[in-house]
């Protein structure tokens, strides 16, 4: 696919998000790269759209530019928001389908085992795919817009494309495995803040539904209220198995808030506002 300027529909999701704040942080170049990537993007979207929603991709970007604009250096939030866009464009290409961690904790005893290898696998296949595609495309667009990405930056893109998941992966296993997990120093602050602003969207209300309808339960008050505590509840289980591979000093450096998955100021208020929200509703 030849990458060139595109002028993309002035509805496109990404002008109702946090997308639009950027102007003020980034140079126009990069601002008008994000918007001219979006049409390429969109297509890889939408042939995953059943297994990840088109409308996650932009929430993910809104929650990547919300924290990022507060947590990020411009350098890192350029790299972030361009990762949050694309971190999902490998999902419609695999062939081993989206296992969730529900389904695993639902299937019986002997089907478990095979579940939680396949979930692994197919975390894994997407995660490499994804990388696959984001490099095709970012490439060719450095090729007409030479500057607008380093090497460093093209690689610290897809390195958080291709590891994205792995916060998931541990949920999965009988025992907790420290290279699926974080640092707790600045080396991986950019992908704490990405899974930060991925995981928010399990806390949505948008979230909640498409997670309702995937598991053909009644879109009701107390089924979105059980959904959202269960959800919250995995971010407290990815915790856990942090706790188990980390010593309590170096458990104290990553400042896990309130034993959630949030590090970070912004992405914890955000998690605590969906929240409310949730409560509010029932």
């Amino acid at each position: 696919m030849d990458i060139d300027r595109v002028q993309p529909r002035s509805e496109h999701p990404l002008r109702h998000t946090a997308f639009v704040q950027l102007a003020n942080r980034l140079n126009h170049r990069d601002v008008q790269a994000l918007d001219d990537l979006w049409p390429h993007v969109i297509p890889y979207l939408i042939k995953g759209n059943e297994v990840s929603t088109i409308q996650h991709i932009t929430y993910v970007v809104k929650f990547m530019a919300q924290i990022g604009l507060v947590e990020l250096t411009p350098l890192e939030l350029k790299r972030g928001v361009l990762a949050a866009l694309m971190h999902d464009i490998g999902i419609g290409d695999c062939a081993l389908p989206k296992i969730s961690e529900a389904s695993i904790l639902r299937a019986a005893p002997d089907e478990k085992e095979k579940l939680r290898r396949d979930g692994i696998a197919s975390r894994l296949e997407h995660m490499k795919l994804g990388v696959e595609i984001a490099r095709k495309l970012l490439g060719d667009y450095r090729r007409y817009h030479p500057g607008f990405l380093t090497d460093e930056d093209l690689e610290v893109i897809l390195d958080v494309i291709g590891s994205h998941d792995f916060s998931k992966i541990p949920l999965m296993e009988e025992f907790v495995d420290p290279k699926w997990l974080l640092r707790s120093d600045r080396r991986d602050w950019l992908k704490q803040c990405h899974w930060e602003a991925d995981a928010l969207w399990m806390l949505t209300p948008a979230g909640i539904q498409v997670d309702l309808e995937r598991e053909r339960e009644n879109n009701t008050a107390e089924n979105r209220r059980a959904k959202f505590v269960f959800n919250l509840g995995l971010h407290r289980q990815i915790i856990k198995l942090y706790a188990e591979a980390y010593s309590p000093a170096e458990m104290q450096k990553f400042g896990f808030r309130e034993g959630l998955l949030y590090r970070s100021s912004t992405g914890y208020l955000l998690a605590k506002q969906l929240e409310q929200q949730s409560i509010s509703e029932t």
